[in-house]
């Protein structure tokens, strides 16, 4: 024996990704075809270089923030829950802290958008659509929502690993 201890490794419980939803696709193909359309138009009235500028910078922008926010990773592992963008703002959360998960509905109301987002009524969002999700209670913090597919499977899950 080497003298090493061995650490179990947390197995993974459930695993999703939530992609963008149609509505915000179709939102961002409406705004490229905008921009679009407001650089060939500039083209005539203005200078080439600036139609491009535009048009090069719009379509940069979108591709960036689709690449960083375009997936929702929720990942459970038998003690704790990890909800991230790609690599960027993680979230996580140990099981055993979390008071209450419950299915709830994300939308343009309650969030003004997509993406990391602070709610009307306090929490903090991680949505990728309007539509089905998942609200998590830690005593002391504020709520945490996030999109998914399956809010009554995470919750299930969660509430099963918090008892």
């Amino acid at each position: 024996m080497n003298g090493k201890k061995s650490v179990k490794e947390p197995t993974v419980e459930y695993y999703e990704k939530v992609g963008v939803g149609n509505f915000v696709k179709s939102l961002i193909i409406t705004l490229t075809l905008v921009f679009g359309a407001i650089g060939l138009v500039s083209w005539n009235n203005v200078s080439p270089l600036f139609a491009v500028v535009i048009t090069f910078t719009w379509i940069s922008t979108v591709s960036i923030m689709y690449a960083i926010f375009g997936n929702l990773m929720i990942t459970i592992t038998s003690n704790e829950l990890v909800v991230a963008f790609r690599f960027f703002n993680q979230k996580r959360f140990v099981l055993s802290d979390i008071e209450l998960c419950e299915q709830t509905r994300t939308n343009v109301k309650k969030y003004y958008g997509a993406g990391i987002r602070y709610g009307t009524d306090g929490s903090l969002a991680y949505s990728t659509s309007f539509g089905s999700a998942v609200r998590i209670t830690k005593v002391g913090e504020r709520p945490f929502v996030f999109s998914t597919n399956n809010p009554e499977t995470v919750c299930q899950i969660i509430s099963t690993k918090n008892r």
